[in-house]
């Protein structure tokens, strides 16, 4: 019988609002953060600079947080993925 697990999210907070009555995620915060990336060509300061402005301005006006809610804090998005 298990008592505690870990895994990435968003299995365990999407297994806990599908099974409220025996699953519980006990934070409020990720447990571990992780950095995401993609490479460029070395010494394109254009595309840096693009990369850059883009991050910065979809962060700023809240796109960015409202995408990482909707795709790991909700369920909203499961009926538009075909079940293996």
């Amino acid at each position: 019988k298990a008592h505690a697990t870990m895994a990435s999210e968003p299995t365990p907070s999407s297994e806990a609002r599908r099974y409220p009555d025996v699953l519980s995620v006990p934070f409020d915060m990720t447990f571990s953060a992780t950095g995401e990336a993609f490479g460029i060509r070395k010494g394109d300061p254009d595309a840096i600079n693009y990369f850059n402005n883009w991050i910065n301005t979809y962060s700023r006006n809240g796109w960015l947080k409202e995408r990482n809610d909707y795709w790991f804090k909700s369920i909203d998005w499961q009926d538009q993925v075909a079940e293996k």
